[in-house]
């Protein structure tokens, strides 16, 4: 499943912000975050200059926007995950609200006339574009029934994000590495079910293929592609 490519490109946005700028755990590993002024900045824009492609040091304000706005993120990727679409789509017209999605004709790269959406309020920093452009792709996703395509990793120690581009909707992890995890921890406990002469327990997450953004899986799915 494919959205249009600047849907596409938002909601990769989306979801790579949260995995970078929000605390948690990171495929078994704590992902904590940076306290300090400096390393905050360095983080923040190391997260947009990743994600964006942007250069260049950011100021303490626009980091803590950035920081802010990944959290903002969470909570729609977590309410989804959860089934609560009665309190998704409020987050995601509040995240419009705020940071003043508004469409505009754009035209770069060789390419023709195309539609963007960008935040009225550029003055008020880069996080607040990178905002606009992630509100606007998550309630076209969430908008056209895709609400289910929002997912956080099910795997032990891990609450990365990811956005399901499966045929079938069937991913459940962040990663071919928390899937492969999962499974080597279920087979651990069916073995010592069985020796301890009870039932087999299943496999969690079944024969569901992982695909994700920039890691090769053993048996990928439809993967994410622009366009």
């Amino acid at each position: 499943m494919n959205f249009d490519s600047y849907t596409d490109l938002g909601m990769e946005a989306a979801a790579e912000l949260v995995n970078r700028l929000t605390p948690g755990f990171d495929r078994g590993h704590p992902h904590p975050l940076p306290t300090a002024p400096l390393p905050r900045r360095e983080k923040a824009a190391s997260a947009e200059a990743a994600i964006w492609g942007a250069a260049g040091t950011i100021s303490g304000a626009d980091a803590e926007s950035f920081f802010s706005l990944a959290q903002e993120l969470r909570e729609v990727f977590q309410s989804a995950a959860d089934g609560d679409v009665e309190r998704v789509a409020p987050l995601v017209n509040d995240l419009l609200r705020r940071y003043h999605a508004a469409p505009q004709l754009a035209r770069h790269d060789g390419e023709g006339w195309h539609l963007h959406f960008h935040s009225q309020e550029k003055e008020a920093g880069r996080a607040r574009a990178r905002g606009a452009t992630c509100a606007i792709a998550l309630a076209i996703v969430i908008g056209s029934g895709g609400v289910g395509r929002l997912g956080v990793c099910r795997a032990d120690r891990c609450d990365r994000v990811f956005v399901d581009t499966s045929r079938n909707g069937s991913r459940r992890f962040c990663s071919s590495s928390c899937l492969s995890r999962q499974k080597v921890a279920a087979f651990r406990t069916r073995k010592q079910n069985k020796m301890a002469g009870g039932s087999p327990l299943p496999i969690p997450g079944g024969t569901s293929t992982v695909p994700t953004f920039g890691v090769e899986m053993a048996d990928p799915a439809t993967p994410w592609r622009a366009g």
